[in-house]
């Protein structure tokens, strides 16, 4: 029989006390549903930002500041007056454009030729515009190679986690692969379990856990892996049925570590399945096999899929 005063605790930085209506913790993609109240300006950081955010959030972006800015130049030239750039034609209808037009080529410093200031209000407003346009896609240009250069471990796991028959009794098991291209090595895993426990006074306190593993550490993630929790009497799963998987709130959290030969860096990786992502007497389908010209296949598109039993 399991022994809770043997529990090995595990403490993920989680407040114990639960809510009715609490969302589950982590995300199917690693973040954490946890909403930040603060002051925007100490929140806000523009590199992590730039880094982190969506590619079409950042485009959109980064289009948005070219065209403002260089709006708001041509509306300085315009404002100095059109005749101080040489080379505008005298048409009040397009004298604006034209100065878009010098504020664009000032900006990315291209400098066709056609047209250029005169005077020395016009000429210093073009010196503090392209030192601004150079700025900018230096800025730009940086968080560009950011995002490129940033390792991340796109680690694909399986949508569920599965009781299934292990070593003459249960073990809780979960799969996952890598899901692009590249060497994975020294691959450590962690899972813990979180679940809510009654106490004195019918106020019901979340509890940690940490599940050992069958195999918690592989030298190489060329395959799937599928990691294993046997539920045996030192289990904190011991005894639990299907049903207390719903009712106690089960959360199970997936930690990975792992060195990416590509970026030459450690990378993580994090995932979490809720007790209504458990399937019980069902067993994982083999997800590579050996082709013809004997070749080991990897169906990236399979990995996860089960049987029920």
């Amino acid at each position: 029989m399991f022994n809770a005063s043997k529990l090995n605790k595990d403490d993920l930085g989680f407040d114990s006390k639960t809510d009715a209506n609490r969302r589950r913790t982590i995300n199917p993609d690693g973040t954490f549903n946890i909403l930040r109240k603060n002051n925007f300006f100490q929140e806000f950081h523009l590199y992590q930002w730039a880094i982190t955010c969506r590619w079409r959030t950042y485009w959109l972006v980064v289009l948005a500041i070219y065209v403002s800015v260089n709006f708001l130049f041509a509306a300085l030239y315009f404002f100095i007056g059109p005749e101080y750039i040489v080379g505008i034609e005298n048409n009040d209808y397009s004298k604006f454009w034209q100065c878009y037009f010098f504020s664009l080529q000032t900006f990315t410093t291209v400098g066709y030729g056609g047209l250029h200031p005169t005077g020395l209000l016009t000429n210093t407003v073009a010196g503090l515009e392209a030192f601004l346009g150079l700025m900018t896609f230096a800025l730009a240009t940086g968080a560009l190679y950011g995002r490129f250069s940033k390792p991340e471990a796109r680690i694909k796991y399986s949508e569920n986690a599965l009781i299934s028959p292990f070593k003459g009794g249960n073990a809780l098991m979960l799969m996952l692969c890598n899901n692009k291209k590249g060497n994975l090595v020294e691959v450590t895993a962690k899972m813990t379990l979180s679940w809510l426990e009654p106490v004195e006074g019918g106020q019901a306190k979340r509890q940690f856990a940490a599940l050992d593993l069958d195999i918690d550490k592989i030298s190489l993630l060329s395959l799937s892996w599928t990691l294993v929790h046997e539920i045996n009497e030192n289990s904190p799963l011991w005894q639990f049925s299907p049903e207390d998987y719903l009712n106690k709130d089960v959360e199970i959290f997936v930690f990975l570590s792992c060195y990416d030969d590509t970026f030459a860096q450690t990378v993580h990786s994090r995932y979490a399945y809720t007790g209504m992502e458990v399937v019980h007497n069902a067993r994982f389908r083999k997800a590579f096999y050996t082709d013809h010209n004997g070749f080991t296949v990897l169906d990236v598109t399979k990995m996860g899929t089960y049987d029920l039993l």
